[in-house]
């Protein structure tokens, strides 16, 4: 069940404008970036006298793609996740659902799914593009997937925070601006709270775990971190929908 809704979701993606623009105006950002990155590359290089001064292809390619992919998808996740409930109970077909022979959970995680399949789309070709160079130069592969899989990690966590957000109203208008001002404000949370007596607000920075990934460096501890995020929200909608069950 959880797949046939997860399709479903992805379909309906496809099956609206509004997926096939945000899709084309991501790769035409990422791709400009791509582009411009890899001119400016063999720039800085032809000016770096020194050894200690180069940089690795890879490493470069991925900071700039990556780097921007992260800025769009602030906005691009309160987009594709601010219709997944709050559709439902604007059109009123959420009486169907909660009266359809499935689990709340089965729902909840079929329409995460659906919207990580069409994000990871998005990561995806960003990876293909960096790795179509290994003709020509030498690419450090296992950096270039603990990069992305860091992006894909943290579009999980603002995808459950997403649906969550999605659960709590009937105006997806509403449900992507409040998505759009609690991403910010988890991303950017040890911008807010900067000082060391105030670390354990640092430590909940999404941004500050995505670094790590972005250093190429794969620590349990922030995987842990971003999937008890996520599960979190996840429960928080699972429980929400649960209540509108019981009690309407």
């Amino acid at each position: 069940m959880i797949l046939i809704i997860a399709r479903k979701e992805l379909r309906s993606l496809f099956a609206t404008p509004m997926g096939w623009l945000v899709l084309a105006i991501f790769q035409a950002i990422v791709g400009t970036y791509y582009s411009l990155s890899f001119n400016q590359y063999f720039e800085i290089m032809q000016s770096a006298h020194w050894q200690v001064q180069r940089i690795g292809l890879t490493q470069f390619m991925a900071e700039g793609v990556f780097g921007v992919a992260a800025v769009l998808m602030l906005f691009v996740v309160p987009l594709v996740s601010m219709k997944l409930i709050s559709e439902e109970r604007k059109n009123q077909t959420m009486a169907l659902l909660m009266s359809a022979p499935l689990s709340m959970t089965e729902l909840i995680l079929g329409k995460l799914l659906g919207i990580l399949s069409y994000l990871s789309l998005l990561i995806l070709s960003m990876v293909l593009m960096i790795a179509l160079l290994l003709p020509w130069a030498e690419i450090d592969l296992p950096y270039l997937l603990t990069h992305a899989f860091g992006l894909w990690l943290l579009m999980l966590a603002s995808s459950a925070l997403g649906l969550y957000i999605s659960c709590l109203t009937a105006n997806p208008i509403l449900a992507a601006f409040c998505s759009l001002t609690a991403l910010t404000f988890w991303l950017l949370l040890d911008k807010f709270f900067s000082d060391d007596h105030q670390a354990l607000f640092h430590d909940f920075s999404l941004m500050q775990h995505y670094r790590q990934f972005a250093l190429g460096i794969l620590n349990s501890y922030d995987i842990l971190f971003f999937v008890l995020f996520a599960g979190f929200f996840v429960l928080l909608a699972i429980r929400r929908l649960h209540a509108d069950r019981l009690y309407g």
